[in-house]
């Protein structure tokens, strides 16, 4: 969908400090072969600061670059992709009243790597229809240092071509229908609900099993659930060719709705990796060099789930690796699969 009057008018990220990945290998948290291979350095760990706190510092300070004020904000949504807080309790709500302090609707969702993407997706066709609301305040954020996850090898077990590991991290975007220094161009949005039960592998439903203390291993989850009802491995080879295929499809539909090309693209925001050939399998079939993508960013700050768009965007701004002119190309893809693209253009250089 092209989107003629959507502004990003700011944009920060709150980033905890980095922890070494070959002092988590000495202790004996991450294997050292899988060290090797997947490619990480660091990680971001956030100790005692909660994702709401996280998204709430990173909101403030994009709001402070965008020029608004709390009152100017007509909608905020909030992401995360694990627990946030008290059972019954609601992040969105605590983020919008640290950061604007109003009564404007407060709203959570839970999508994922693709959340944030998604969130200004919902929030354009919110600011489109109601003539009196122009700017909305998007939040994610995560913290993983809890019990029943463990960050190393959440993943382990399942052949994804990326490895991963979690970091902690909160990021956020103002956007506005009225300005600002970058322009999304176009906004494309999909998802692969055929492949859920891959995720949900053979665990139960209910009782969610978070709440019976299983923990979230999703690597073995779902190699596991292969090996029972696949053990030729087609049901891998076809996640994997219907993944590319509809992940190429839709970054190419969200360019031709922008007006641009694979030559136009300057950088690329993404999946945070540790290993080159992620992004190599992402972006050559764009005819995209993976060069463009964020490949040292991601290995210093592990896969920051719904944040790793933010954080990527906003450092090309502060770094200066972007300038007026330039476009961006912001590709999501999370589990059960859903996906989402954005192309960006720099209007002009933030003060950020």
């Amino acid at each position: 969908m092209r989107t003629d009057n959507l502004y990003i008018a700011g944009a920060a990220a709150r980033v905890p400090d980095l922890f070494p990945v070959a002092e988590a290998v000495r202790r004996g948290w991450y294997d050292a072969g899988r060290a090797e291979a997947e490619g990480w350095t660091s990680v971001a760990i956030a100790g005692d600061l909660s994702a709401p706190e996280l998204a709430a510092e990173a909101g403030i300070e994009a709001l402070k670059r965008s020029g608004l004020i709390g009152d100017q904000i007509d909608l905020v949504l909030h992401s995360g992709v694990w627990h946030q807080g008290p059972e019954g309790w609601y992040a969105a709500n605590y983020v919008q009243d640290q950061v604007v302090g109003t009564t404007a609707p407060a709203i959570g969702m839970n999508q994922g790597c693709t959340a944030v993407l998604d969130a200004i997706r919902l929030a354009y066709g919110y600011l489109s229809v109601d003539p009196d609301a122009n700017a909305a305040l998007v939040t994610a954020a995560d913290n993983f240092g809890t019990p029943l996850v463990d960050r190393w090898n959440y993943a382990d077990g399942w052949g994804s071509g990326r490895g991963s590991i979690l970091g902690d991290a909160g990021g956020a975007v103002v956007v506005s229908t009225e300005g600002g220094p970058l322009r999304i161009r176009a906004l494309a949005m999909s998802s692969l609900s055929g492949w859920e039960h891959l995720y949900r592998g053979d665990e139960a439903m209910y009782p969610p099993p978070v709440t019976r203390g299983v923990p979230a291993t999703l690597g073995r989850r779902m190699a596991s659930y292969v090996q029972r009802h696949d053990p030729e491995g087609y049901l891998l080879q076809a996640v994997t060719r219907d993944l590319v295929r509809a992940r190429t499809t839709l970054a190419r539909q969200v360019m031709e709705e922008a007006g641009v090309g694979p030559d136009d693209i300057t950088r690329v925001t993404h999946v945070f990796t540790g290993h080159p050939r992620y992004l190599a399998n992402l972006l050559r079939p764009l005819g995209i060099a993976p060069e463009r993508g964020l490949l040292e960013l991601g290995r210093a700050h592990g896969h920051l789930a719904s944040t790793d768009q933010v954080l990527g965007l906003t450092h090309l701004v502060e770094t200066g690796a972007v300038s007026p002119g330039d476009h961006i190309l912001m590709m999501g893809n999370g589990g059960s699969i859903s996906l989402a693209c954005a192309v960006v253009e720099v209007l002009e250089q933030p003060s950020w």
